[in-house]
Formats: structure tokens, sequence, C-alpha cells
């Protein structure tokens, strides 16, 4: 009885996640041009983890702070332009390149 619970949690999990790509992979993707303004680190006290943040400004003047990939943190600086992307709920960042 206890497997037979356990299975249909773990369907019903996996379906979930399955739905939910399947609504990433059907929005929109909307792509912004911004500025780096700052960049930033955090740190946790008791953990080895660090993530990391741009602020960026869109062109209208609106700012946001975004969590970024260390990878994307390395190779943009402040001052560079970025697309940022967008569909539902992923996010990712690119470097402009002029």
């Amino acid at each position: 009885m206890v497997l037979m619970g356990f299975i249909a949690v773990l369907f019903i999990l996996f379906f979930s996640l399955w739905v939910s790509a399947r609504r990433n992979e059907r929005a929109p993707k909307v792509i912004r041009q911004a500025v780096v303004l700052d960049k930033r680190v955090r740190l946790e006290n008791d953990s080895p983890s660090e993530d990391y943040f741009f602020t960026c400004e869109y062109e209208n003047g609106e700012r946001e702070e975004i969590e970024v990939d260390e990878s994307e943190y390395g190779i943009i600086v402040v001052g560079d332009t970025v697309n940022v992307i967008r569909q539902r709920k992923l996010l990712r960042v690119e470097r402009v390149v002029s």
C-alpha cells in the first residue's frame, strides 16, 4: 500500500514537471535590451554556495536585479549591453557584442 502511494506521488510530481515544461516551451519569447549597472555576489553564512546577480537598466529606465549563472557573471562586466531573454519563468542573459 505504501509503495502504491509512493508511486502515485512520483507520477503526480513528474506529470506536473512535464506540464510546466510544456507551458514554458509554448510561451512567447520576450527579449529586452538592457545595460548592466552593477554586479554582486550573495554568500550564505554556513553554505559554500554563491548566488550571482546583475542590476540591469532597460531602455525605458526600468531597473531589475536578475540572478544569473556563474558563467554569465564571469563574462559580463558593468557597462555591457545585454539581451534579457524571458520565456515564461525561464530567464537568460546574453552579452551583446557590437
